[in-house]
C-alpha cells in the first residue's frame, strides 16, 4: 500500500479513476431512455422503396426534398461501390395523399450518389447536399427551378484535402450562396470499402481508435467554412463536438446550430464578420438528436429524435430490430430552451428516426438505413 503515500504514484491514479467515473456517468446518461415515450403514430404510412432518406428540407411551394443514400450503414460497412444508388426525391406536403416522386438531376458529374445531410436554401434557391462517392466524400449544389415543374440542376462540386472520407455529416449555405458550413463526425477516414474490409494494421489501429472516442467521448470535431468563389475550406469552429452531426442556421444566417447526437445537446455559434463561428451556449436535451431544421414560420428547431440508444446498438446485431424515434421541437420560452413532442415512432415501420418535418396535420420522417419514408396524418 505505499502507493497511497507516494503523491507520484497517487495523483495520476486519482486523475485516471476521476476520467473513468466522468466517462462512465457520460455512456450512463447516453443510453438512459427517453422517459416520456409514448407513440401516437396509429395514422402513419411507410411510402416508397428507397433506402436511406436519411435528411430532409422544406422548400417552396410546400415541396418537401429528401435524398436517399441506398442506405448509410451499408455504405459505411462495406464502400459506396457496394451499396445500391441513391438520389433525390420531392413530396408535395398539400396533397391530401403525398407520394414521393424521384427527381432527375440535369448535368450530374457523377455516376454514384450516396446523400448524406440536406440543406435547401429559400434564399437563393439552391440545394446542397453532402455526397459519399466512394474514393472521397463531397458537397454538391443544385439549383432548384419551381416552375413550370421541379428541376433539379448540378452547378458545382466542393472537394477538400479537409474532408474525411464518409466524414462529413451535413451543412448548411451562410450569408449567400458563396459561403457555406459543413460539419464533421468522423475524427478518421473510413476506408474506401467500408469498415467491415480493414486490411492493414493501422486502419485496425484507426477504426479502435473511433470507438474509442465514441466511448470516451473526446471533442475532436468540428465545422468547416468553405469560400465557393476561392475554392477554399477550413476551420470555422473550436473543435466542440464528440461528432459534430446535424446542422441548421437562423433566416438571417448570423445564429448556427450543431447537434451532436450521443451528448444529447446542440452547440448555439454566432457567426463573427469573418466567418468564424464563437461557441455561444449548449442547449441540454432529454433525448439524442440527429438532423436539425429551423422552421422560420414558427421560430422553432424541428428534431429527427433518438430516444433509445440501447435499441439502436442492438440494431447493428439484428438489422429488424425496431428503433423508435421522431419529431420534436426545441423552442425558447421566458429565457429556456425547451421541447414538444410531435410525433413519437415506435419503429416497427421505419426504424431509426434521423430527420422529421411538417406542414399542416402532416409529419414526415426518415431514417438513415431503413427503406421508405413514414409519412403522418395528425388530427
Amino acid at each position: 500500500m505505499a502507493w497511497l503515500t507516494n503523491s507520484r504514484i497517487l495523483f495520476p491514479t486519482v486523475i485516471l479513476l476521476g476520467v473513468l467515473v466522468n466517462r462512465g456517468l457520460r455512456l450512463k446518461e447516453m443510453m438512459t431512455t427517453y422517459e416520456n415515450m409514448t407513440f401516437n403514430d396509429q395514422n402513419c404510412v411507410l411510402k416508397g422503396s428507397f433506402s436511406g432518406a436519411e435528411d430532409m428540407a422544406l422548400g417552396k411551394n410546400s415541396v418537401l426534398f429528401f435524398g436517399s443514400s441506398g442506405g448509410l450503414s451499408n455504405c459505411f460497412a462495406n464502400g459506396s461501390a457496394a451499396t445500391e444508388n441513391g438520389g433525390f426525391w420531392m413530396l408535395d406536403m398539400k396533397a391530401s395523399d403525398p407520394e414521393p416522386v424521384q427527381l432527375d438531376i440535369l448535368d450530374f458529374p457523377h455516376e454514384s450518389i450516396h446523400v448524406h445531410g440536406i440543406y435547401v436554401s429559400n434564399k437563393t434557391d439552391r440545394l446542397y447536399f453532402i455526397n459519399h462517392i466512394g474514393p472521397i466524400s463531397t458537397v454538391e449544389v443544385l439549383k432548384i427551378e419551381y416552375t413550370p415543374k421541379v428541376v433539379l440542376k448540378h452547378l458545382k462540386t466542393v472537394k477538400s484535402d479537409l474532408f474525411p472520407r464518409y466524414g462529413i455529416n451535413d451543412l448548411v449555405e451562410g450569408i449567400d450562396e458563396n459561403e457555406i458550413y459543413v460539419s464533421r463526425w468522423q475524427v478518421f477516414s473510413m476506408r474506401e470499402n467500408g469498415q467491415r474490409n480493414l486490411e492493414t494494421a493501422w486502419e485496425k489501429f484507426e477504426a479502435l481508435l473511433g470507438l474509442g472516442v465514441m466511448l470516451f467521448g473526446p471533442t475532436l470535431t468540428l465545422v468547416y467554412r468553405c469560400d465557393l468563389v476561392k475554392n477554399e475550406c477550413y476551420a470555422a469552429s473550436d473543435k466542440l463536438f464528440v461528432g459534430a452531426n446535424g446542422m441548421t442556421v437562423s433566416p438571417d444566417r448570423q445564429t448556427y446550430f450543431v447537434a451532436d447526437p450521443m451528448e444529447k445537446k446542440i452547440g448555439l455559434l454566432k457567426r463573427q464578420s469573418d466567418g468564424w463561428l464563437e461557441f455561444q451556449e449548449w442547449i441540454q436535451l432529454p433525448f439524442g438528436i440527429d438532423n436539425i431544421e429551423f422552421e422560420p414560420s414558427t421560430g422553432e428547431i424541428l428534431l429527427g429524435t433518438i430516444p433509445d440508444f440501447q435499441s439502436a446498438r442492438k440494431q447493428h446485431e439484428d438489422k429488424n430490430y425496431p428503433v423508435p424515434g421522431g419529431l420534436s421541437v426545441l423552442y425558447l420560452e421566458d429565457g429556456l430552451w425547451k421541447t414538444r413532442d410531435i410525433l413519437m415512432h415506435d419503429g416497427l415501420k421505419l426504424a431509426q428516426i434521423s430527420a422529421g418535418s411538417r406542414f399542416g396535420n402532416t409529419v414526415v420522417l426518415g431514417s438513415p438505413h431503413s427503406k421508405g419514408l413514414l409519412v403522418c396524418k395528425q388530427h
